[in-house]
This record gives C-alpha cells, sequence and structure tokens, in this order.
C-alpha cells in the first residue's frame, strides 16, 4: 500500500515537475533506446568482471532473492526502472539545471550512482562507475527522447538482462 502511495507521489509531482511535453515514440526513439541499451551492455560487459565479488547493494538482492525470487524480479524489472527513471530523470532533471542538459544529465548520473552504490572507504569504485555510467546513458535518453518510457525501457532491459545474467 506505501508503495502505491509513494508511486502516485512521485508521479504526481513528476507530472508538475515537467514543463514540456512528452514527444510520442517514433523511428528516431528506437534508434535512440537501441544505441543506448548497446552501451549500457557495453558499459556493463566492460565493469562486470573487475567489480569486487560482492557489495551492499548485491548482498541486499541477494538476500531478498533467497526468500522470495519473485518479488525480487518483479521490483527489479518492473518497479525500480518506473520509480528510479521518475525521481532521477523525470523530476531531478526538471528541476535541477533544466536550462543546462549536459550537466543536468551528468549530475543525475552522479547522483543515481552515489544512491547504488554510496561513496566511502568500502566502496567498489568499478561498480559506482558502473552506476554513474549507466545513470548518465539514462539521462542522456530522456534529455534527448524527451519522454520518460524512453529511459524506463532501457533501465527495464538493463535490469531483465542483469537477472537473466544472475540466474544462469
Amino acid at each position: 500500500m506505501l508503495l502505491l502511495i509513494a508511486s502516485i507521489i512521485l508521479w504526481l509531482v513528476f507530472k508538475r515537475a515537467q514543463k514540456f511535453k512528452s514527444v510520442r515514440f517514433n523511428k528516431s526513439t528506437w534508434i535512440i533506446i537501441i544505441i543506448a541499451s548497446i552501451l549500457v551492455f557495453a558499459v556493463n560487459l566492460i565493469t562486470v568482471p573487475m567489480m569486487k565479488s560482492t557489495n551492499d547493494n548485491v548482498a541486499a538482492l541477494e538476500l531478498v532473492a533467497k526468500n522470495n525470487i519473485v518479488i525480487l524480479v518483479f521490483f527489479t524489472i518492473v518497479v525500480a526502472p518506473i520509480l528510479e527513471e521518475i525521481l532521477f530523470r523525470g523530476i531531478f532533471m526538471n528541476w535541477f539545471f533544466v536550462n543546462n542538459s549536459l550537466i543536468s544529465v551528468i549530475l543525475s548520473g552522479i547522483v543515481f550512482g552515489y544512491v547504488h552504490a554510496p561513496f566511502s572507504p568500502g566502496t567498489d569504485w568499478i561498480y559506482a562507475l558502473s552506476k554513474v555510467l549507466l545513470g548518465i546513458i539514462l539521462a542522456a535518453v530522456y534529455a534527448r527522447t524527451k519522454n520518460i518510457k524512453a529511459n524506463i525501457t532501457v533501465h527495464f532491459l538493463n535490469n531483465f538482462l542483469a537477472i537473466l545474467a544472475g540466474l544462469l
């Protein structure tokens, strides 16, 4: 119930924060989604082999998986991409540095990376870098397409492939 209430609040704030009308999906939107998905896959392909075997974020996900794999899959593939994109791109990018897309994209990526891997002495910096880069790619998709559903799609594909790789 709390998740539903939080989701509704996030959506309403996003709708008020976004000052432009969303652009409909078209051929160029799909091309951007494909290019972004390839970039995300490349970032993961390069960084995952250099990451530590575990970190706080991964440990939390493993704990949820041990208790209920269905909840993990649902939240990782459906809930997280929607809510995180509304928060980090839809709200953050529409509140801060609206007139400077480059700064907005970079800061959105850094904040996204920090939330997934808080910077501390024990931080896996490769993992943190991968999350910052993922955040920057997702922010660039939103800035370029002007459609929150486009970066939700890329985020969904990233998380789906991560779950798939974890199950194999």
